[in-house]
């Protein structure tokens, strides 16, 4: 309930209300001006659009995409001489990943551009130093992506066991204490297979290395990335075979961008959704 103070007048929330009503009416709040209504209530519509205005606006600069040439978007892509990167009759770039840039592409209005790289490093590198708007190369997500911005997955694939000619070990379940080489670009995904703590893994970073010690029986057997075990077994057509490890972990690729173009990998989600 409400007291009243010395001079009869009501305190607390109904008797302020009722006091400034009273005032209002009587005109003594705007000392006989009530035209001050108004233009207090015009002042405080336009402080609102304005503040409106530039949050609108930050929100827009910070979504704005910003390409390496304007109207066009670049795309780096790592050929692969497989489905996701290859050449077409004409020597052109086709196959899974230059047809989700030219979707990209097109959904945004740009022209595209596709620049082939050899390999994933070149890629990213291309987009470090601003000369590529986005990179794919069958990147797994579990690579070390920091400071980028990656779409959803597009697609995916297991890991392959490399082993001597007429080897056809497909799993690690009765390699307890055998030595195998991993490559350390599919590293964090083969540490997911199963009886991976029972071998023995020793890491590479190069496949030629790796290959050339399985060749020798310097090693049992190698774990690598589809792309991989296929060159790979290419450059040593008689002595090494490949076969996808069973029931094994997946690689999932994603497309990457620079970190200030996570709108951009955004669009290509909703991109990657309405292709499937």
């Amino acid at each position: 309930m409400a007291e009243e103070n010395k001079n009869g007048e009501k305190k607390g929330p109904g008797g302020l209300l009722a006091g400034l009503t009273d005032k209002l009416k009587s005109g003594g709040l705007l000392g006989g001006r009530p035209w001050v209504l108004p233009v207090i209530a015009l002042v405080l519509v336009i402080l609102i659009i304005l503040l409106i205005a530039v949050a609108t606006i930050g929100k827009g600069k910070s979504r704005e995409v910003r390409l390496v040439t304007p109207g066009v978007l670049t795309a780096a892509v790592v050929f692969g001489d497989d489905r996701y990167a290859y050449h077409d009759d004409t020597g052109k770039l086709a196959g899974t990943e230059p047809s989700i840039a030219a979707a990209l592409a097109e959904t945004e209005g740009l022209e595209l551009k596709l620049i082939e790289t050899s390999t994933v490093n070149e890629a990213l590198t291309m987009l470090d130093t601003g000369a590529a708007d986005v990179a794919f190369g069958r990147i797994s997500s579990e690579r070390n992506l920091t400071g980028y911005a990656v779409s959803d997955e597009y697609s995916r694939c297991g890991l392959f066991l490399v082993t001597m000619l007429h080897d056809y070990t497909d799993s690690l379940a009765l390699m307890t204490g055998y030595s195998v080489g991993v490559m350390d670009t599919v590293q964090v995904t083969a540490e997911k297979t199963d009886n991976y703590s029972f071998i023995t893994p020793r890491t590479y970073t190069d496949a030629i290395a790796l290959g050339e010690d399985i060749r020798d029986r310097a090693i049992n057997m190698g774990i690598f990335s589809e792309r991989d075990a296929i060159s790979l077994v290419r450059s040593f057509p008689n002595a090494l075979q490949m076969q996808e490890i069973a029931g094994g972990p997946k690689e999932h690729y994603v497309a990457v961008f620079s970190g200030r173009q996570a709108a951009q990998a955004t669009l290509l989600n909703a991109v990657l959704s309405g292709m499937e």
